[in-house]
C-alpha cells in the first residue's frame, strides 16, 4: 500500500504493536496474537533474529500492515522494503532514509525528542514523527505542547504507552501509538496468548470509543 492511502488507514486504527523479541519464532507468535487482538499495524524491529524472514512472512497477510523498527541505516530500509515492509521507522533522526522510502513510496517515521529534529524531521517531509521515548519527554502534554509551534506534524509516539493514557493520546490527535515491546512480550510470557488478546482488544476498544467521542465533540461545534 501506499504512503498517501497507508497513513489515513493507520490514523482510523492508531495502535501499533512493536515486536522485538529474541527468536523469529517468537516475533510471528506476537505479531500474530497481536493481530488476532485486533491490532492491524505491526513493527518487526531489527534487532529480532531473522527481522526480514519475518516481515516477507506477514507481509503476505491481508489483515495487518507490517513495517521495519529501528531502521538506522540505508541498507536496511532497502532491505525490508524488498521483502514487503509498508513503513520504516527509526527511534533516532535518520533523515537521510526519508528520500529512500519516498522513491518506494513508503511511509517513513523518524524518531525525534526536541522541537528543533520535530522540525527538522517536517522540512525533510517525513510521514510522522516518532515522538521517542514519550513518557521521557513529557507524554501528552509534550504533544500538546508541540502542536502550538508545529500544527501541521502528524505525530507517532512510543514509549510507556497503557491503557491509562492511549485515550488521552488519541485525544490530543497521535496518529500512530505504538504498544511498545517489552510490554507486550511481557504480557504474552506472563499471561499468555489468551489474556494477551483479551488486553490488546481493550486498547482497540479504548481507541475507538475516544475517537467516537471526538468525532461527536467536532459535529456538535459545527
Amino acid at each position: 500500500m501506499d504512503r498517501t492511502r497507508l497513513i489515513p488507514e493507520l490514523h482510523a486504527s492508531r495502535l501499533i504493536a512493536v515486536v522485538r523479541s529474541k527468536s523469529g519464532d517468537d516475533a510471528l507468535a506476537l505479531a500474530q496474537a497481536a493481530a488476532e487482538g485486533g491490532i492491524k499495524f505491526v513493527e518487526i524491529t531489527f534487532s529480532v533474529p531473522g527481522a526480514l524472514d519475518v516481515i516477507k512472512e506477514l507481509a503476505a497477510r491481508k489483515d495487518i500492515h507490517v513495517g521495519a523498527g529501528t531502521v538506522l541505516a540505508p541498507q536496511q530500509a532497502e532491505r525490508a522494503i524488498g521483502v514487503g515492509a509498508e513503513f520504516i521507522v527509526s527511534p533516532s533522526l535518520e533523515l537521510n532514509l526519508i528520500g529512500i522510502c519516498h522513491m518506494a513510496n513508503i511511509a517513513c517515521f523518524p524518531g525525534a525528542a526536541t522541537a528543533t529534529e520535530i522540525i527538522a524531521a517536517q522540512r525533510a517531509r517525513a510521514d510522522l514523527v516518532k515522538i521517542f521515548p514519550a513518557d521521557l519527554v513529557g507524554g501528552p502534554y509534550f504533544i500538546r505542547q508541540m502542536q502550538g509551534p508545529f500544527p501541521d506534524v502528524r505525530f507517532m509516539v512510543s514509549g510507556g504507552v497503557s491503557l491509562k493514557n492511549v485515550t488521552e493520546y488519541v485525544r490530543v490527535g497521535v496518529t500512530g501509538i505504538c504498544l511498545g515491546s517489552a510490554y507486550l512480550g511481557n504480557l504474552l510470557a506472563q499471561k499468555g496468548r489468551k489474556q494477551f488478546v483479551k488486553e490488546l482488544q481493550k486498547f482497540v476498544k479504548r481507541v475507538a470509543a475516544a475517537q467516537e467521542k471526538k468525532t461527536a465533540l467536532r459535529k456538535s461545534k459545527t
